[in-house]
């Protein structure tokens, strides 16, 4: 006399735009945050191991794909649909984030070619780990 049980349904969370708006956001800001932490490691190192100047530019590029990337896994992995959309919205945030943030602290300006170089990269580093994202969920 052993019934069954039947699982109930995970509860899932309504696919919303505000849902879809937060967990950009969230992912960004997470990403931007990651960033910092990598520079941070990265001065360190460069203090420790007293590195010449010329490595800084291309690990710069490195950590901003790569937290671009994480960031759009971070946002696709939220929602159901639409993971390389949403990883490259994160990934152009990202990038103006971090722009804004260099802006404040450093104080250089603006160049207009390289802004729209760095905001394709944001997009397109986002876009593959959204892909990344919705792949890794499955």
């Amino acid at each position: 006399m052993l019934r069954k049980i039947r699982k109930a349904p995970a509860k899932q969370e309504p696919e919303t735009i505000l849902h879809d708006v937060m967990a950009i956001f969230k992912s960004a800001l997470i990403a931007v945050i990651l960033t910092l932490i990598c520079f941070t490691l990265f001065a360190v190192i460069i203090k420790i191991a007293d590195l010449q100047e010329d490595v800084i530019p291309p690990v710069v590029q490195v950590v901003r794909i790569l937290s671009a990337a994480i960031g759009g896994i971070l946002a696709s992995r939220a929602s159901k649909k639409m993971g390389w959309i949403k990883g490259g919205i994160t990934g152009i945030l990202y990038i103006l984030c971090a722009l804004l943030i260099s802006y404040v602290f450093g104080g250089s300006a603006f160049m207009g070619s390289l802004i729209l170089s760095d905001i394709l990269l944001g997009f397109v580093a986002g876009s593959i780990g959204g892909i990344i994202g919705v792949i890794l969920r499955n």
